[in-house]
């Protein structure tokens, strides 16, 4: 049985793509991709970023959905940038890529038996995550880049004084 709580994360989770949309809708390329400094993602990078993560979110959830007890391995998003060339990827593929997987992924969440919510995988470096916990990480995972953008955008702003 799925509580509501359950419900709410599942919505939660399913927002993620038209928030994201939203705080880069209309925003000009050089402030798209400026940073205040070499050690910090522009707002075009923190996008293809969270497409990237959604691509190891849904494969973790589905390991745990399928075979509790599985390694959830994990990755370093500074080697992901840089090899994957985030700079270099479309904004718009990398949105795609999200809106798709966040959409199939959601129904995979709404068919999940209720049981399975409680099934845990066990994070390389985290430890025992339940699919609650992996899910609940990955819908808190857009608003976190969305205090980023936020953040880019005031430096923008304040670099263009």
């Amino acid at each position: 049985m799925i509580t509501s709580r359950i419900q709410e994360l599942i919505s939660a989770y399913a927002e993620g793509p038209r928030l994201l949309e939203s705080a880069v809708a209309g925003i000009s390329p050089g402030e798209l991709h400026f940073t205040p400094g070499p050690e910090h993602w522009s707002i075009h990078e923190n996008v293809v970023h969270v497409a990237d993560s959604e691509l190891v979110a849904a494969a973790r959830m589905r390991f745990v959905v399928a075979e509790p007890g599985v390694a959830l391995v994990s990755f370093d998003q500074e080697k992901w940038a840089r090899a994957m060339d985030y700079r270099s990827q479309s904004l718009e593929g990398a949105l795609a890529l999200f809106r798709a997987i966040r959409a199939v992924t959601t129904e995979v969440l709404r068919r999940a038996p209720g049981e399975a919510w409680e099934h845990a995988g066990i994070h390389t470096e985290a430890g025992p995550q339940t699919l609650v916990g992996v899910v609940e990480h990955f819908a808190d995972h857009v608003p976190y880049h969305l205090r980023t953008i936020a953040k880019r955008r005031a430096q923008y702003a304040q670099a263009a004084r």
